[in-house]
């Protein structure tokens, strides 16, 4: 289980504190700008009432809330006296360091300043997005992310422990619902965890390292549709260039390319 940790009298994750350290640095380049940060404060660290009392400002129920994972941050910038310029540049600062905004564009609303990061269950949600199953794509990511710091209230908690921890070790075995289904039970059998009771299961998974990360050689490939319109947007280490027929992409990392086709 991972331990929460202080942050300007909030508690994040590990790697939240981090991505928010290398915020205040790429602010520093931008220039005459400074982002704010808000989050939830560590007087809540038992995150009892999450469903009622503590739902934050996206008002979603416990068991679909980030709130109580130490992921959700509230941010905004000072320094730019137009109102979308300066959404405009948070994104651009905050977004390619991995923090996903709750709303789909930088256009001001009373959720424009939620963000999420996700770290290491932000591939849950591609891998379930990639399969058609993208409305499974929150609730596990969610419940994952509960589960890493042990908030998780709902049912199951075993079996959601499992998918879990699979997950982490890079192994996708689908939604994470509880559910021992034939994805979940051909990953538990690959590691030669298959005979053995669900908690025992559980606890040797946690116990599991994940494989280190070996440096990624650039890359380079192109997003060719035939002449249909299309967009991409990326963060991270993924970057594109506009090209007559598609987009041409340059990978140095892990990232996002998201394309919008024939909007």
């Amino acid at each position: 289980m991972t331990t929460l940790q202080p942050y300007r009298k909030t508690l994040v994750t590990k790697d939240t504190y981090d991505a928010m350290r290398r915020v205040e640095m790429a602010a520093k380049e931008y220039g005459n700008v400074q982002v704010e940060y808000d989050g939830v404060t560590a007087d809540l660290a038992s995150w009892e009432g999450v469903k009622h009392r503590f739902s934050g400002p996206l008002g979603l129920p416990a068991h679909l809330s980030m709130r109580p994972t130490g992921r959700e941050v509230y941010l905004s910038l000072t320094g730019l006296d137009d109102p979308l310029q300066r959404l405009a540049v948070l994104w651009s600062i905050v977004v390619p360091l991995g923090f996903m905004p709750w709303d789909r564009y930088p256009v001001p609303s009373d959720t424009s300043h939620v963000f999420h990061y996700l770290g290491p269950w932000s591939t849950v949600g591609d891998f379930l997005h990639g399969e058609g199953r993208g409305d499974l794509a929150w609730p596990s990511m969610c419940c994952a992310a509960q589960i890493e710091v042990g908030t998780w209230s709902g049912n199951h908690a075993t079996e959601r422990t499992i998918q879990t921890h699979l997950h982490r070790l890079g192994i996708h075995c689908g939604p994470v619902d509880g559910n021992m289904g034939p994805a979940t039970l051909s990953a538990m059998k690959a590691l030669g965890l298959t005979g053995m009771e669900s908690v025992k299961v559980a606890e040797a998974l946690v116990n599991m390292n994940a494989p280190p990360t070996r440096q990624q050689e650039r890359q380079r490939g192109h997003v060719v549709l035939g002449g249909v319109p299309m967009q991409a947007f990326t963060s991270g280490g993924v970057h594109t260039v506009e090209t007559r027929n598609g987009y041409a992409l340059t990978v140095d990392g892990p990232g996002r390319l998201i394309l919008t086709v024939g909007e």
